[in-house]
C-alpha cells in the first residue's frame, strides 16, 4: 500500500491521504495538518485518526491510526520525511496565518442562516 499527502493553501487547515494498493484507490482520509505537524513530537488526535512519534529502535518515525468504527489502518513513514513535508507545509502557509488564505467566517456565514 502506498499513501499520498495533498496540501492546498486555499484549505490551509486540511491535509488529505490517498491510499492506493495494487493499481486501486483504496481510501482518502481528510484531516486537520495540526494532527501531523504536532504529532512529529507528541501523541495528538482522538477518534478516527491519531498522530503519534516513535524513537525507539532503528529509524525514528511517525505512526498514523486511521478508523471509520468499522474498519481500521496503521500506517507510518520516516520522522525525517514527515519533518521535510511538514516545513513545506508551514513555509506555504505559516501556523497562525490559515486565515490570510482562508476566510473562515465568510464560510460559515453562507451555512448560517441569516
Amino acid at each position: 500500500m502506498d499513501g499520498a499527502f495533498t496540501y492546498r493553501r486555499e484549505r490551509p487547515y486540511e491535509l488529505a491521504v490517498d491510499f492506493r494498493g495494487g493499481g486501486t484507490h483504496l481510501a482518502r482520509w481528510v484531516f486537520s495538518r495540526d494532527l501531523l505537524l504536532d504529532g512529529q513530537t507528541c501523541v495528538t488526535g482522538e477518534g478516527d485518526i491519531q498522530v503519534w512519534p516513535r524513537w525507539q529502535g532503528g529509524e525514528p518515525r511517525v505512526f498514523l491510526a486511521f478508523t471509520n468504527g468499522a474498519e481500521s489502518c496503521v500506517v507510518s513513514a520516516r520522522a525525517k520525511d514527515v519533518r521535510a513535508l511538514c516545513r513545506r507545509l508551514v513555509a506555504l502557509v505559516p501556523r497562525s496565518e490559515e486565515r490570510r488564505y482562508y476566510d473562515l467566517d465568510a464560510e460559515l456565514s453562507t451555512l448560517l442562516p441569516r
